[in-house]
């Protein structure tokens, strides 16, 4: 009975094996600076584009030559969606990444640095997946 038990919890627990690349771009939306008084304005990322790898409990974003974007830390919330933070100058910097299941990808990022406080920002941009990547 006992094993029964343990084979039917471990059965149900949902499993954390993730293993997913996508290639996005054409990153748009808005973005709010200290600087600007936090007012929101159009920005873009123009002529780049990514890739997000989930594989297991890693995570990161890079260029498509595979070369990471920063010394963020990432770590994958489930099997499409991951998070990233990273302190320096007494502050902090989160993106969340998320890719949705029309082929969309949002983005956002939050960074509180009091050391440099004209780059105190929050952005939130809507991109596309090109399609899938080789991790």
């Amino acid at each position: 009975m006992r094993r029964s038990l343990i084979a039917f919890t471990l059965l149900s627990l949902p499993l954390m094996s993730y293993a997913d690349c996508w290639i996005i771009s054409g990153l748009k939306g808005k973005a709010s600076f200290s600087q600007d008084e936090y007012e929101f304005i159009d920005d873009q990322i123009t002529g780049a584009a990514f890739k997000m790898i989930i594989n297991d409990d890693k995570a990161s974003v890079t260029t498509l030559s595979g070369e990471p974007l920063s010394d963020m830390r990432y770590v994958p919330l489930s099997s499409n969606t991951i998070v990233g933070s990273y302190q320096a100058g007494g502050g902090i910097t989160v993106e969340t990444w998320s890719v949705t299941t029309d082929k969309k990808v949002m983005y956002t990022k939050v960074m509180n640095i009091p050391a440099f406080q004209q780059i105190t920002s929050t952005k939130s941009f809507i991109g596309d997946i090109a399609g899938k990547c080789d991790k």
